[in-house]
């Protein structure tokens, strides 16, 4: 959301502005990509006759609080998949007029096919190539195993890899870092990044951009189906793909382990190739596009 926001500076004949509401919780580590825009935030939102809207997660639950908009002021938001499931705390907004940005095609037909009040356009999540950082070669882990979205799994899948294999240099990134450089720079230390997404029971995926990150950087990823990773994530093209249960990750990283030199560098090529697609500026010129066409947009239904 933070990049929309930045895109959307070079929109010809817009100005983005923020407002944090009252009770806003700030985490002030430097992870926190809004901590610079603090202070220049809008401290009163008043609904102005030329305003645009740009919500994302609960914002609609926010702006159930402030002066109601108009029916002349267009609004863009940021849908998940998720969002359709009736114990989402997000489901009775997808019945808000607005103009939806999905992150995947896969998350696009679910909201079509539940049916939102709008339009959906597909903007996928974008990498900006310069601010990831080199791989390590040789790298200095065999194995890091990614998973803060699920820690009883994660825990119970490296417990497994020490086990099994103790001569394998195992890393696991189970808790959250208090920066994404940081979470990065692990990635980049790896030879093989094991994946843990959202569960399904849990929600689902609108996109999963760090199985794309470490494409990027060449490891050789392992993630399941999280249904927005369907458009990059394809079983041995670009990455492995297991069920998502311990024995399906078992047997991936067995496989990973096993792969001809060959095999595993046609994947991990590939994985690369498939990033250009996801390249920032690509993101921009959607989002600028979509913002220049936001009143025919919005009068069109």
């Amino acid at each position: 959301m933070r990049d929309a926001f930045e895109h959307f500076r070079t929109a010809p004949g817009f100005e983005p502005y923020v407002h944090f509401p009252e009770g806003t919780v700030w985490h002030d580590n430097p992870g926190n990509v809004w901590i610079p825009y603090r202070a220049k935030a809008l401290k009163t939102w008043e609904v102005r006759p030329g305003d645009v809207f740009f919500f994302a997660g609960r914002d609609w639950g926010e702006v159930k609080q402030l002066p109601r908009l108009t029916p002349r002021n267009p609004v863009l938001a940021i849908a998940q998949p998720r969002h359709v499931r009736p114990e989402d705390i997000r489901h009775g907004f997808l019945q808000e007029r607005a103009i939806r940005i999905a992150k995947s095609e896969a998350g696009k037909r679910i909201l079509e096919e539940f049916g939102v009040n709008g339009p959906i356009f597909c903007i996928p999540d974008a990498l900006d190539f310069d601010l990831l950082p080199a791989p390590v070669n040789p790298p200095a882990f065999d194995l890091l195993i990614v998973g803060m979205k699920n820690k009883p799994l994660g825990q119970a899948l490296e417990a497994w890899a020490r086990e099994t294999f103790p001569q394998l240099r195992v890393n696991a990134h189970i808790n959250k870092v208090p920066t994404r450089r940081e979470f990065l720079d692990k990635m980049a230390t790896a030879d093989v990044v094991c994946f843990l997404p959202v569960p399904v029971e849990d929600g689902l995926e609108g996109f999963f951009l760090p199985a794309l990150e470490a494409m990027r950087m060449r490891r050789l990823v392992i993630c399941p189906d999280a249904i927005g990773n369907r458009d990059f994530c394809r079983a041995g093209e670009t990455c492995l793909m297991p069920s998502y249960d311990l024995e399906g990750f078992q047997a991936a990283i067995h496989e990973a382990l096993s792969l001809p030199a060959e095999t595993k560098q046609r994947i991990i090529e590939n994985g690369f190739k498939e990033t250009f697609k996801h390249d920032i500026a690509a993101e921009r010129k959607a989002y600028v596009e979509l913002i220049i066409q936001v009143d025919e947009i919005w009068a069109s239904f």
